[in-house]
Order: structure tokens, then C-alpha cells, then sequence
């Protein structure tokens, strides 16, 4: 199997990351009475940041967004990333940054959260470390 493969599955777990990321909203136990009191706490505290008056709860609620906004940002950079894996090893160094991010999320993922996002990082990993794995095409050949 080639490089372009093995991104576009990292790019297809990516987006399944964040789509699960996004369906978890609001991301607290809906019926467990403590983590509704949490909530009630989170709604009810205000602070000024920047010149907005916020709660923690929407700073809860605005960093799950963006994380699902990032997740499905990272989604699209892997695609279009597996294009230029067609080509010499100018796709590389990227193909290593992202692999060494998802490898750091699924660190944070094994310490602060659950076994979900620990899995589809470590894949989304595991691909990508294959691609870079795999011999690299020639300059001017293509590695479909």
C-alpha cells in the first residue's frame, strides 16, 4: 500500500474524531445529578475576559467547539496532505508533525480523558507513521 492510502485513512479517522467529538456535546453526564450540579456551578460563575463578561461554562462549551472545529480542520490538511504524498518527500516533515500531534493527543487523551479518543489517536497515529514508513517516490514519479 502507498503513502496517499495510508494519509487518507488517518484523514477519514480524523473526521470521525471530530464528528464524535461534536455528537458528545455538551460533554458532561446529562443525568448524573453531580455532574448536573458541576453545570449549574460552571452557568452560574461570570468573569470578565477581555471585556465580555462569560461564565465558565461557556468557556467549557466554546473550547469543546473549537476542538471539533480543529479536529475536522486537521481532517482536511491530512486529505489534501495525502495528495502531495503522490509526489517526492516534500510531504513528509508534515506527514510527521501531525503524526507527533496525534501522538501527543492520545497521550492527554490517556491521562484527562477515556479510551475513545486514546484509540482514534494512536490509529490516526499508527497511520501516519506507516506512510512515513513506506519508501518514499522518486522525484518526478508519482507514488500511487
Amino acid at each position: 500500500m502507498k503513502a496517499t492510502l495510508w494519509v487518507r485513512i488517518a484523514a477519514c479517522l480524523a473526521a470521525l474524531y471530530a464528528l464524535g467529538h461534536t455528537l458528545g456535546m455538551p460533554w458532561t453526564a446529562r443525568h448524573d445529578p453531580q455532574a448536573q450540579g458541576v453545570v449549574v456551578a460552571m452557568q452560574g460563575v461570570h468573569f470578565q475576559a477581555a471585556g465580555r463578561t462569560r461564565s465558565y461554562w461557556e468557556f467549557y462549551q466554546g473550547f469543546g467547539l473549537a476542538v471539533s472545529v480543529l479536529l475536522l480542520v486537521e481532517a482536511a490538511l491530512l486529505w489534501q496532505l495525502a495528495g502531495m504524498a503522490r509526489s517526492a518527500g516534500r510531504y513528509r516533515l508534515l506527514v510527521l508533525t501531525h503524526g507527533l500531534g496525534f501522538a501527543a493527543l492520545a497521550i492527554i487523551a490517556e491521562r484527562y480523558l477515556f479510551a475513545l479518543p486514546l484509540w482514534l489517536a494512536l490509529a490516526i497515529a499508527a497511520c501516519l507513521a506507516v506512510a512515513l514508513a513506506l519508501p518514499q517516490p522518486k522525484d518526478g514519479v508519482r507514488g500511487d
